[in-house]
């Protein structure tokens, strides 16, 4: 009884430590998606404000032109060349920033840190299909943590058996073979003896170390309960914000959607109108900021949501190599 608790005990850390592995396995998966997705951000953010000094640029041209034949004021021109320089600013500090994502992303694949990668995708949205309520059955079955802290409970469990295994008397069993005869004459069958005998000991007086490990064994135990039960409230909780983040994310794209278009529609208008002479060059200015803000917002939900999902999936103890 006692070696079979001993092997419970055992078998259940040995599988704690496998689930471990797979855990790193889970946990890397998300290290390399997360530089994944933040290269994707970083070379979005260059592009759109590559975007935005190109804009300014032509913006500038036409303010110069216009200038040169008298029609605005110089102070056009100022202003202009203020949000052009303002613009090559952002632009500078995006290329510095894909640059680092970069370098950071080779250092979790393990390539040269100046290696130069040519990413094939970009951020993209891609509908999530399940629930809350599938993602915390899942959690439930697949977490990692989860199933760690039930196998300390069975350890702890098996630990408890084992002790209380002092109070028990332990029994042995003899078996004897033998012969007799005198001189160098065979004995014969018929001198043949066997004994077999049976004992039991039990330990009464141990000064109470049994007792004493029996309770330290069970106090284990209710630690062992204790975090279980905590990690169970800490992976749900885990799963639903990471659940509710995605979805926050998934509106902010739809709504950000929206706004660059209007921001885009705005800024057109607001081109013609100055060229026309009935608006104001604070018009294409403040429009082309606008726009500029819009596609931030919009290219910043994109990744918010593609980073809680694999957060997500890694809360829900999804294996490296699927995908939901």
């Amino acid at each position: 009884l006692v070696g079979s608790e001993m092997c419970i005990r055992d078998r259940a850390n040995y599988k704690s430590y496998a689930l471990g592995e797979t855990k790193a396995y889970i946990e890397m998966k998300k290290t390399a998606t997360d530089g994944y997705f933040s290269l994707l951000q970083a070379g979005n953010m260059e592009n759109l404000y590559q975007d935005s000094v190109n804009q300014l640029e032509e913006h500038l041209k036409n303010v110069q032109a216009q200038y040169d034949v008298g029609v605005v004021a110089k102070v056009d021109v100022l202003r202009s060349e203020v949000s052009l320089a303002n613009a090559q600013q952002q632009l500078i500090q995006a290329t510095n920033n894909y640059d680092v994502a970069e370098a950071s992303l080779n250092k979790i694949i393990g390539t040269s840190l100046d290696t130069t990668l040519k990413l094939k995708d970009s951020l993209q949205y891609t509908p999530y299909e399940n629930d809350m309520q599938y993602c915390l059955d899942y959690a439930s079955m697949n977490r990692a943590e989860l199933e760690q802290s039930r196998l300390a409970v069975d350890a702890a469990k098996g630990a408890v058996k084992v002790a209380k295994s002092g109070f028990l008397p332990k029994v042995t069993a003899s078996a004897t073979e033998s012969w007799g005869g005198s001189g160098s004459n065979w004995p014969g069958d018929d001198k043949e003896n066997w004994s077999v005998g049976i004992g039991a000991t039990m330990n009464i007086f141990d000064s109470g170390v049994t007792l004493s490990k029996v309770h330290a064994a069970e106090e284990k135990l209710l630690q062992a309960e204790e975090t279980y039960r905590d990690t169970v409230n800490s992976v749900e909780l885990e799963v639903r914000s990471n659940y509710l983040g995605l979805r926050e994310a998934e509106k902010r794209i739809s709504t950000t959607q929206v706004a660059v278009a209007k921001a885009e529609e705005d800024f057109h208008i607001a081109q013609v109108r100055y060229m026309a002479g009935v608006g104001t060059n604070l018009d294409v200015i403040d429009a082309q900021v606008a726009l500029t803000e819009a596609k931030t917002n919009f290219v910043n939900a994109l990744y918010d949501y593609n980073t809680s999902k694999i957060a997500l999936e890694t809360s829900m103890g999804v294996p490296a190599v699927s995908y939901t």
